[in-house]
């Protein structure tokens, strides 16, 4: 607890240093495209812990996944994974950014002041993710919750591939996953961004369609991904049929 209380105060008194009219951008923006990029939301030496510990973790607990998952409409997993139960046995930084009830405040706020909160199901709570192999991808898909903030530890260089491809205010077809992405890919334009090393996005993750672009050589992108509910997740019945597939742990341990 104490750790947490100096993790929580350090970052409080770095979001409080940050421009207020800075700050009202990101939040127009989160507003009306769905997600905003930051490269301050942590100081600089807590980034670069969550970025060493991520890479420690990744190299001891990574497992392989090459899958295709229906229930996004047969779309492919290219790349290996850290679950949550390893980063939360063997980490310090990545939990305690996931308990912090101050992250939560300034993702409230990044929210229009609708609140923003840790999500009832544990496993989903925060993974790690890295492609490292020319055509690693993580296809098109939509999150289980309606929030999520991606951390990206390590990024190929702009042109590499590993670009954040979305389409805001869209809806996951669960019932006919194959024809519902085919109608939003047809139809609605197709949004991208290349994010950078040591940045984050947030996104509304649940209502956009969004994937990562294969990768074009044998770089890497790495990430932490945190999940986080709206007030209306809390309260539906909310089905998680991607993350027995990709995040159980009975797949074969692979060196990255």
């Amino acid at each position: 607890m104490e750790f947490q209380k100096q993790f929580d105060t350090i970052i409080e008194n770095h979001i409080n240093s940050l421009q207020k009219d800075y700050l009202l951008v990101l939040q127009e923006r989160f507003k009306n495209e769905g997600l905003a990029m930051m490269n301050d939301m942590l100081p600089q030496p807590l980034i670069a812990a969550m970025s060493a510990e991520a890479k420690y973790l990744l190299s001891e607990n990574a497992k392989r996944r090459d899958i295709t998952i229906k229930a996004t409409g047969n779309t492919p997993r290219n790349f290996n994974v850290v679950n949550r139960d390893s980063i939360s046995e063997k980490g310090k930084i990545i939990p305690a950014f996931f308990k912090s009830e101050v992250i939560l405040n300034f993702l409230t706020f990044l929210n229009n002041n609708e609140p923003v909160h840790r999500i009832p199901y544990t496993p989903e709570e925060f993974i790690i993710n890295n492609q490292q192999k020319t055509g690693d991808t993580h296809g098109w898909h939509w999150d289980d919750y309606t929030f999520a903030l991606i951390w990206v530890i390590e990024a190929p260089k702009e042109g590499e591939g590993a670009i954040v491809e979305y389409i805001p205010n869209t809806v996951w077809d669960k019932e006919n996953p194959e024809t519902g992405l085919k109608a939003v890919l047809e139809n609605r334009e197709i949004q991208n961004i290349y994010v950078p090393q040591d940045h984050c996005y947030f996104m509304k993750a649940g209502t956009t369609l969004h994937r990562v672009t294969p990768l074009e050589n044998d770089s890497r992108r790495t990430v932490v991904v945190f999940s986080y509910a709206s007030e209306e997740d809390l309260i539906k019945n909310i089905s998680h049929e991607t993350m027995g597939e990709i995040y159980e742990d009975t797949k074969e341990l692979v060196e990255v």
